[in-house]
């Protein structure tokens, strides 16, 4: 698991979890549960990755939410409720990219654990997949092609 996470969020335990789970109705990847039970969100400090298919060379994280965070737009159960009306009911948002698109990690059907990047810019409709891209097969692996790029 990435080590370096600047601004993690409070330490939470499991039974903080279980209760966004159940609130939500979730059904949460193992990688993802151990993220947020290590570093409850946060920015990595490697906060780069690309996105095949997208118009941008690469994207950056703004932040990665959590539960109980200072700013509450950095909380999971915020975005939950703010993105439910709009996003694909397989999906949560995770987190903030640099130019405030979603990363998302489906909690459902076929690419449950999967991890995606929502192109805000380009929204057209709670069901329409044209501006998800698929970014990695689990939320353990976007950690891993997290990186540092050139400017």
């Amino acid at each position: 698991m990435h080590e370096e996470i600047e601004s993690p969020g409070p330490k939470i335990e499991i039974d903080d979890v279980v209760k966004l789970e159940l609130e939500f109705n979730l059904n949460l990847p193992e990688d993802y549960k151990e993220f947020l039970l290590k570093f409850n969100g946060g920015l990595p400090w490697l906060d780069e990755y690309v996105v095949d298919g997208f118009y941008e060379e690469y994207c950056g994280i703004q932040v990665l939410y959590g539960i109980g965070r200072e700013i509450q737009s950095s909380c999971l159960d915020y975005n939950i409720k703010a993105y439910r009306e709009r996003i694909n009911n397989d999906l949560i948002p995770i987190g903030c990219s640099g130019t405030n698109d979603a990363i998302c990690l489906a909690i459902k059907g076929n690419s449950y654990g999967s991890v995606y990047f929502w192109d805000l810019v380009k929204e057209c409709g709670k069901d329409c997949p044209d501006n998800l891209y698929v970014i990695s097969d689990s939320f353990a692996g976007f950690l891993r092609k997290l990186t540092k790029f050139d400017d």
